[in-house]
């Protein structure tokens, strides 16, 4: 995501520094930002030397020597808390006293990250959702320590990056996740009582929903899916900790992780622009055989009964 958030930054006219600790992260960064300008040429939105001076705004590196004078750091590493930890412990140490850091978690307590810090009240949550560049919400998340300096400030970056800033509380899952995991939740239920996972998805889109939950958990990838569904299983146990091993912990463990790697609920080819294209694989129905019911079979009712089946066991997890 960290390429997603570069290219938003830089396209509103901000200069941003992009590290990671390795070159080939780098220039996929760096390719993601020139592929979303490269399609604003191609639709003439924006002449190629106006693509090269947004692109020169994002400046890659491999070390923190570049981070002395930054106001903002907005960490975006894997969503793991003993990571984020480590990371956001070595940035403070390293930019000056009164940067604001700012971290990209979906679920992880901003109050619990905080711990590892010698600055608290300088530490925010920022939460942009995937892709970045179309998804105008943006979480700010108050830590109990989080200065009203800090959120405030986060907030009128979030507004200049062209977004729309929503100040929430700190809780596992914060708002939109607080709502969308036990969405998940409902799904696993639904694939373990004998559901088709493309069925599901059509159904969830006509109901209104621009993704189906299958595809919306590949775009997202499984491995910060599964990373999220822990934390709010810590959260709220009695709620969102199932007795059963769920299809999305399933095909994470068979290495599956979405768009990401090509391979999750359904795999991805290329299309003839370029995009990835999802195709029903053989290998993923294969793979939920362990996880469904063995004396259910193949769960087939009308839409509208599988969006009341839905809300229904969205319900169970949620209530």
């Amino acid at each position: 995501m960290g390429g997603g958030i570069a290219y938003q930054a830089a396209s509103k006219g901000l200069p941003i520094i992009m590290k990671d600790i390795k070159s080939e992260q780098l220039d996929l960064g760096m390719g993601e930002a020139s592929k979303l300008l490269g399609k604003m040429v191609e639709r003439k939105k924006m002449t190629p030397a106006k693509m090269g001076e947004t692109l020169s705004r994002i400046r890659p590196t491999l070390n923190y020597g570049d981070f002395s004078e930054t106001d903002i750091v907005i960490e975006a590493v894997v969503e793991n808390p003993n990571v984020k930890r480590a990371v956001l412990k070595e940035v403070e140490g390293l930019v000056k006293d009164d940067c604001i850091l700012a971290s990209n978690t979906s679920t992880i307590s901003i109050t619990y990250l905080a711990e590892a810090l010698d600055r608290p009240e300088n530490f925010v949550g920022m939460h942009f959702f995937n892709p970045v560049h179309r998804m105008p919400l943006v979480e700010v998340i108050r830590g109990e320590k989080s200065s009203e300096e800090a959120i405030a400030t986060t907030v009128a970056l979030a507004s200049k990056m062209g977004k729309v800033p929503v100040v929430v509380n700190d809780c596992p899952g914060f708002l939109v996740n607080r709502v969308l995991f036990p969405y998940f939740g409902a799904f696993d239920l639904l694939l373990k009582q004998g559901a088709d996972f493309t069925h599901v998805d059509k159904v969830m889109e006509k109901f209104g929903w621009p993704m189906g939950p299958a595809y919306l958990i590949d775009v997202v990838g499984l491995d910060t899916g599964v990373h999220g569904a822990e934390v709010m299983a810590d959260g709220f146990p009695d709620r969102m900790k199932p007795d059963y091993k769920g299809a999305i912990q399933h095909l994470y463990e068979n290495e599956r992780l979405g768009q990401k790697n090509g391979v999750g609920f359904y795999k991805y080819e290329t299309d003839k622009r370029g995009k990835p294209k999802k195709v029903a694989d053989d290998a993923t129905y294969e793979l939920l055989k362990t996880t469904t019911d063995s004396d259910k079979k193949s769960l087939m009712i009308k839409p509208s009964s599988t969006a009341l089946c839905w809300l229904s066991a969205t319900k169970r997890f949620a209530a």
